[in-house]
C-alpha cells in the first residue's frame, strides 16, 4: 500500500516541478516583451538572432550543450539552465546513444513575428488562421488565457524550440509528452497571461503517437491543443 502511494506523491512533485520550470520561463518571456516595446520574443529557429533559445535534442553535438540555452534571447531574464528541462525527460536516443538532453520545452510556433515572405507553418495555417503573434497587443485582441506559449515535449517529438500544432487539428506535426513516466499521460503547458496547468490526455488514440506528422483527425486531445495555438482571422 506504501509504495503506490509514495510513487503517486513523486509524480505529483515533479509535475509540480515542471509548472514551475514553465512558470518561470513565462516571466521571462512577458519580461522580454516589457523591455521590446511588447515585441513578443521569437520562436522561429532558423537564422535568426531573436530566437528564444537554440539548439536541436535531435543533434549529439547540441543537445547536451547548454551554452545554447544561454545563447537564447530569454536566458537573461532567469540565469538557470534547468529550467528548461523537464525533471522526468529521460533523453533522447541519437545515433543508438541516450542523451540527457538540457531542454524538454518548445515554444508555440504561433508565438512570435517571422520573415513574412516565408510561407505559412504549417501549411494547414493558411488561409483561415492568423499566421503568428508578433506583439503582445496582437494577445490583447484575443484571451491570452487560451493561448499557449510553452509546452512539455516528448522525447520522441523534440527537436528545435519550435513546436508546430496544426491549427486545423488532423495532423501532431510535433507533440507533447505522451508516457506514462511523463506526468502519467499528461503534460504541462503555459499559457500567454502566465498560468501552467497540466493536460491530461483523453483519447486512447493519442498514446498510438510515436513520431512526428502522425493524422489523427478528431481527436479532442489534438483539437484542445489546436483550440490554443492560434485564432481564425
Amino acid at each position: 500500500m506504501l509504495l503506490p502511494v509514495l510513487s503517486k506523491a513523486k509524480a505529483r512533485a515533479m509535475q509540480a516541478s515542471c509548472g514551475s520550470n514553465l512558470r518561470q520561463l513565462s516571466i521571462a518571456w512577458t519580461m522580454y516583451a516589457t523591455d521590446n516595446g511588447g515585441r513578443l520574443v521569437e520562436s522561429y529557429p532558423y537564422d535568426n538572432p531573436n530566437v528564444w533559445v537554440r539548439g536541436d535534442m535531435t543533434k549529439e553535438s547540441e543537445a547536451t550543450n547548454t551554452a545554447l540555452i544561454q545563447a537564447g534571447k530569454l536566458f537573461s531574464y532567469n540565469q538557470n539552465v534547468s529550467i528548461y528541462r523537464c525533471p522526468t525527460d529521460r533523453g533522447t536516443s541519437v545515433d543508438g546513444q541516450r542523451l540527457r538532453t538540457v531542454r524538454s520545452y518548445s515554444m508555440n510556433s504561433f508565438m512570435g513575428a517571422r520573415d513574412p515572405s516565408l510561407p505559412p507553418i504549417p501549411t494547414t495555417a493558411s488561409p483561415s488562421y492568423i499566421p503568428f503573434f508578433a506583439k503582445e497587443s496582437d494577445l490583447a485582441l484575443h484571451n491570452a488565457s487560451e493561448l499557449f506559449v510553452l509546452i512539455d515535449e516528448d522525447e520522441r517529438s523534440i527537436n528545435d524550440g519550435f513546436f508546430i500544432t496544426d491549427p486545423s487539428a488532423h495532423i501532431w506535426f510535433d507533440f507533447p509528452t505522451i508516457a506514462s513516466h511523463r506526468h502519467r499521460f499528461s503534460y504541462t503547458i503555459s499559457y500567454a497571461d502566465g498560468h501552467a496547468k497540466a493536460w491530461k490526455l483523453s483519447d486512447p488514440r493519442t498514446r498510438q503517437v510515436v513520431r512526428n506528422s502522425t493524422e489523427q483527425a478528431n481527436n479532442p486531445d489534438l483539437q484542445h491543443l489546436a483550440r490554443s495555438a492560434t485564432v481564425p482571422k
